[in-house]
């Protein structure tokens, strides 16, 4: 990456990267010109605008009190507010979980989505009525 970025022909990637190092957890971020930084919520893409805010009330505070069930859950319910904003996206996902023992990647899963709210909503799109 580092010889892409100098010839100012970058790959234009945002990265997270988490684990684990003398019993601390550690989340970081890194982009294609080498910013970096860490902290205990991080997103990427149009998750940095939208998902972000609701990581960061669920989560920051409360860092090591969070269980796995939790965790996931608070991702699920941000992943599920990007689908509905994005509707043009897929509702499935993958979850990686980091611990001390290793890291684990869930199976494909779909989010459950509801849009009989939208029969109602003109404006946008072909009109039937």
């Amino acid at each position: 990456m580092y010889a892409r970025r100098s010839k100012m022909s970058p790959l234009w990637n945002s990265i997270l990267v988490g684990g684990w190092k003398d019993g601390k957890s550690f989340l970081g971020y890194v982009d294609l010109i080498g910013t970096t930084y860490s902290a205990s919520t991080l997103a990427t893409g149009y998750g940095a605008y939208i998902a972000q805010p609701l990581l960061r009330k669920a989560v920051e505070g409360r860092e090591h009190e969070l269980t796995e069930e939790e965790g996931v859950k608070i991702v699920e319910e941000s992943l599920k507010v990007l689908f509905y904003r994005d509707a043009r996206s897929l509702n499935k996902y993958q979850i990686a979980i980091v611990t001390e023992k290793g890291v684990s990647i869930s199976d494909s899963r779909v989010a459950p989505t509801e849009w009989s709210f939208a029969e109602g909503i003109r404006g946008y799109g072909a009109q039937t009525q």
